[in-house]
C-alpha cells in the first residue's frame, strides 16, 4: 500500500459555528455570572485567581452541559458545585496543601440561632479574614453566610451531608470569631492567603525589568508603534484575550489583538497609562471614540504581562476587556471611570 493511500483525511473544524455556540451559551449565564465570580473571588482571595477560577469554570460547565440530557434547574448553583470542585483540584494538584475529607465530629449542633457570626460581618467587615480558613471550612462558609444556600444545597454541592456540612460551618465560624477578636487561630491545611490557591507559599518574584519593559509596552501603545509592540514578545511569545482569543508568535500578534486594537480601522482611540493594583504594575487602556474624539476617555481594558526568565521580553500579555468583574474591581478599586465590554467578541 502507497504512502498517499494511507495518508489520513483531512478534518475540518467549523470555527465560527463553535464560536457563536460559545458566545450564546456564555451570554445565556450573564445573569448569574457575577455571583459565581463573588464566590471565586472569595475562595481565591485575589482578583487574578478568581477570573482565572471563573474561566476554567465555564470551560467546564460548557462540556459539561453539552453532555446532559436533562436541562439544569438552578445554574448558579452548578457552576458554584463545578467552581468548588476544579478550585479543589487545583489545590490537590499544587502538592503544597493536602485538602482533608469532611468529618462530622458534633454534627447534631444546631445550624442556627448560635452562630458567633452574622452573615453582614462575613460579607464586608470580616471578609478578609475568610482567606485563614481550610478550603473545605472557606467553602461552606461563604455558601452559608453569604450565599444563602441551604445545608442540603451546600451538601449537593460539595458531595458531602448535611451534617458534615453543620460541622464545617461550626469549626469555620469559631475560626473566624477568634481572628475577628485578634486571637491566635489554628494551623490550617495551607488555606491561608499567598498565591490564591489556598497555600501559604509567596508568590514567585517577578523577572526583574518588569516595570521597565510594562512602560516601554504603554509607550510603544501610545505611539501606536505596532512595530515596536511586537519586538517587545519572545518570539514565541502570547497573547489571550481572556476568555475569547489567544495569539502565538510574532505574526499572530501583530495581525491579531494589535493590528486589531491600533490598527487604522479601529474605530476607537486609544491611550495606555500604567497603574499599580495590589502590589502589581499593570496597564489600563483608556477608550474614546475615533469619530468622537472631545468624548471622556474611560477604561475600556486592564493588561499584565509575563517576562522571559532571564531576558526582558514579554512571554506572556493577557487582555481583560470582555472581563467585567477584573475591570469594575480594578478601575473601580483606582477611582477611575471605566466601561465594560460584555463577554465576548463574537
Amino acid at each position: 500500500m502507497s504512502a498517499a493511500a494511507t495518508k489520513p483525511e483531512p478534518i475540518y473544524v467549523q470555527a465560527g459555528e463553535l464560536r457563536q455556540a460559545r458566545r450564546n451559551f456564555l451570554v445565556a449565564l450573564e445573569p448569574v455570572r457575577p455571583a459565581v465570580y463573588g464566590y471565586c473571588r472569595r475562595l481565591t482571595g485575589t482578583v487574578w485567581d478568581a477570573e482565572d477560577l471563573l474561566q476554567e469554570t465555564l470551560v467546564k460547565a460548557l462540556s459539561d452541559a453539552s453532555q446532559r440530557h436533562e436541562p439544569i434547574s438552578n445554574v448558579q448553583a452548578w457552576l458554584i458545585r463545578i467552581a468548588t470542585n476544579t478550585w479543589l483540584d487545583t489545590l490537590r494538584r499544587s502538592g503544597r496543601v493536602t485538602v482533608q475529607d469532611f468529618s462530622e465530629p458534633g454534627a447534631d449542633r444546631p445550624d442556627d440561632g448560635a452562630d458567633p457570626l452574622t452573615s453582614l460581618e462575613v460579607e464586608s467587615a470580616l471578609g478578609h479574614l475568610l482567606l485563614v480558613l481550610p478550603p473545605r471550612e472557606r467553602a461552606c462558609v461563604v455558601l452559608k453566610d453569604v450565599f444563602h444556600y441551604s445545608l442540603a444545597e451546600i451538601a449537593q454541592m460539595l458531595d458531602t451531608t448535611a451534617g458534615a456540612v453543620k460541622s464545617a460551618l461550626h469549626r469555620g465560624r469559631g475560626t473566624l470569631a477568634t481572628a475577628r477578636d485578634g486571637g491566635p487561630v489554628p494551623a490550617d491545611d495551607g488555606a491561608a492567603a499567598g498565591d490564591g490557591t489556598g497555600s501559604t507559599q509567596a508568590r514567585p518574584p517577578r523577572p526583574e525589568g518588569h516595570p521597565e519593559l510594562l512602560r516601554r509596552l504603554a509607550d510603544a501603545f501610545n505611539s501606536y508603534d505596532i512595530d515596536a509592540m511586537v519586538s517587545l514578545f519572545l518570539a514565541g511569545g502570547r497573547t489571550e484575550v481572556i476568555g475569547n482569543v489567544s495569539e502565538t508568535g510574532h505574526e499572530e500578534i501583530r495581525t491579531g489583538s494589535m493590528t486589531h486594537t491600533f490598527g487604522p480601522d479601529a474605530a476607537e482611540l486609544y491611550r495606555a497609562s500604567v497603574h499599580r493594583y495590589d502590589g502589581e504594575d499593570l496597564i489600563l487602556l483608556w477608550e474614546r471614540p475615533k469619530d468622537a474624539p472631545e468624548t471622556p476617555e474611560v477604561v475600556a481594558d486592564v493588561l499584565r504581562l509575563s517576562c522571559a526568565h532571564g531576558e526582558p521580553v514579554i512571554a506572556e500579555l493577557r487582555w481583560y476587556f470582555f472581563c467585567p468583574e477584573v475591570l469594575s474591581e480594578v478601575a473601580g478599586g483606582l477611582g477611575l471611570p471605566f466601561k465594560t465590554n460584555g463577554v465576548s467578541y463574537f
